[in-house]
């Protein structure tokens, strides 16, 4: 009988917020009928791509569908990256593309929550949280800390939230405690890298991060989060310092990517 009346609270109290605050699609902000997650319309919800094998092992990067099993890309075989591996959970397309940047510029954190709840659902996540082992793979619970990707403190001020620190908690609720803002930091400003080039965004990062608590991070393995895996410049440098700091590996997890 508890059970029956919490579960009537619960659906009364999701009501009146659907109808304080009527849901839209995260993805073409269509209205939706009830805010269950994840918020996309049927539409949008066809046109998400999953991002699984065929795969580069190190950096992540998709193969065409009969490309046959994973295999090493051309850059990660010439110079390896920094990273032992990187994963995204979707392609960076559509009313993803939509909801990430509704996310980092209007502070839509329903899309946000959405954006986590597909990532849950992805196979590359689910292999993860079920401690997958592999090449390059480990369990998701397994790294000593996870690393949100830092922002300038000015751009901090300008947007008002990090949003690869509220991913990295929607992602893992489970692990709060391994979740650290304070390890890596930028120090240095960067111009905004959409459309620049892979040598462009290299020299633009260039000595833009510095480990802040290296004693911390001494032989641990860590999660480096971010929202979108581009050139993976990004995060490429940070895994950069954070291995020269001394941790002994350093992974990502990116919620998309773009395709290339």
């Amino acid at each position: 009988m508890a059970s029956v009346l919490a579960n009537l609270s619960t659906a009364l109290l999701r009501g009146c917020q659907d109808l304080l605050f009527p849901p839209a699609c995260a993805g073409c902000q269509a209205p939706m009928p009830a805010s269950r997650m994840p918020l996309f319309c049927t539409p949008c919800h066809h046109r998400i791509k999953w991002l699984d094998s065929p795969h580069c092992p190190g950096c992540g990067r998709p193969w065409p569908t009969g490309a046959g099993e994973d295999h090493f890309c051309g850059p990660c075989q010439q110079k390896p990256p920094h990273f032992s591996r990187a994963r995204a959970a979707l392609i960076y397309q559509g009313p993803i593309a939509g909801a990430i940047q509704a996310c980092k510029y209007q502070a839509d954190l329903a899309a946000l929550t959405s954006l986590a709840a597909l990532a849950h659902r992805s196979p590359v996540f689910i292999r993860g949280a079920a401690g997958y082992t592999g090449p390059l793979m480990a369990a998701w619970s397994d790294y000593d800390y996870i690393v949100p990707i830092p922002l300038h403190l000015q751009r901090l001020r300008q947007r008002g939230f990090n949003q690869a620190l509220l991913l990295a908690r929607a992602l893992f609720p489970g692990q709060r405690k391994k979740i650290c803002f304070d390890i890596l930091c930028r120090h240095r400003w960067t111009d905004p890298q959409t459309g620049m080039s892979g040598g462009q965004r290299r020299k633009n990062l260039q000595n833009a991060f510095a480990v802040t608590a290296p004693g911390k991070i001494k032989k641990c393995r860590l999660l480096l989060v971010d929202d979108v895996f581009t050139t993976g410049t990004t995060v490429n440098e940070c895994a950069r310092v954070l291995r020269a700091a001394g941790a002994s590996e350093v992974a990502v997890f990116t919620l998309a990517r773009v395709r290339q």
